[in-house]
């Protein structure tokens, strides 16, 4: 299934991301994100407006692409960091201490040693946390 991508960057946090958009064209997107009376940046915060308050959107780097798998995913967040865990995993092998801004602090359950885990949303939904 094909899916149209654009990069956008936060003014807040200065992180650049990808958004996929679908079908919709330009006019339906930032109608769609003028609407959200609040949203939280995949650069870790919460805020109280719509996103284009913050976020810049690059149509020139407009492309379409298949869209990601859940499976292709996770794959790419498993090669990139040592310990890649949902929220069930998370629990056998950790447990929590304490969150904040949704990091996950944690003590292994095995060895004691304390971990602060990041966390990122996969394309349909899950919540995976990783170190």
């Amino acid at each position: 299934m094909e899916t149209k991508m654009i990069n956008f960057t936060c003014k807040k946090c200065g992180g650049t991301y990808k958004l996929d958009i679908g079908d919709k064209t330009r006019e339906e997107v930032e109608a769609s994100l003028r609407k959200q009376e609040t949203f939280e940046c995949p650069g870790h915060h919460f805020e109280l407006t719509n996103p284009l308050n913050f976020w810049t959107l690059d149509w020139e780097s407009l492309t379409e692409s298949e869209k990601i798998t859940e499976e292709k995913w996770l794959q790419d967040l498993k090669s990139k960091y040592k310990e890649v865990y949902n929220s069930q995993e998370l629990g056998e092998k950790h447990e929590d201490i304490h969150f904040s801004y949704g990091f996950c602090i944690t003590t292994n359950k095995e060895t004691g040693e304390k971990a602060v885990f990041d966390f990122a949303t996969s394309p349909e939904g899950t919540r995976y946390y990783f170190l």
